[in-house]
């Protein structure tokens, strides 16, 4: 939690001193002019690449394959508007850059591939069911199986059958 801080920290510094470096340079209005327009601007391509993605994600699905890359690529929009709206220009730069496509793929398949997949498709689980009549605690029954196991299968009841 401490580096996210100072990482916070560093970033609102490195936002103000640009701020200044800028608005000496050019005036304070014509700064504030431009971080109005790059807000304009980046939100309204977050838009048009956010529907192209959604597009992309629906033909996906469609095809029957998971949209992963799309699901993902939309989040990066999403921060990248949020980036685009905060004053600044550092923000501004992260947020344009999060808006190219090449960055963007670049980004989600590193982040992908780093993810960790629960299930299996296509494999399959078979058991048999045995009644205990012992009487367990809970916290028994919790340690003989691992958490998040799934158990699935059929089942007949021989009793039913006369």
């Amino acid at each position: 939690m401490g580096k996210v801080f100072l990482l916070l920290v560093g970033a609102i510094l490195l936002e103000i001193f640009v701020f200044i470096e800028v608005g000496s340079a050019i005036g304070a209005w014509s700064t504030l002019a431009l971080i109005v327009l790059t807000a304009v601007v980046g939100i309204g391509l977050v838009r048009i690449q956010g529907i192209q993605t959604l597009m992309e994600a629906q033909h996906k699905i469609n095809r029957g394959e998971p949209p992963a890359r799309e699901m993902v690529s939309g989040m990066m929009l999403a921060l990248s508007g949020v980036l685009l709206l905060l004053p600044g220009f550092v923000s501004d730069l992260a947020g344009l850059l999060l808006l190219l496509p090449p960055v963007r793929v670049a980004l989600a398949e590193r982040f992908l591939s780093r993810a960790h997949v629960r299930g299996h498709k296509g494999h399959t689980f078979s058991a048999e069911y045995h009644y205990h009549s012992e009487v367990r605690r809970p916290e028994e029954r919790l340690r003989d199986h691992s958490p998040g196991s799934t158990f699935d299968g059929e089942y007949e009841r021989k009793d039913d059958n006369k």
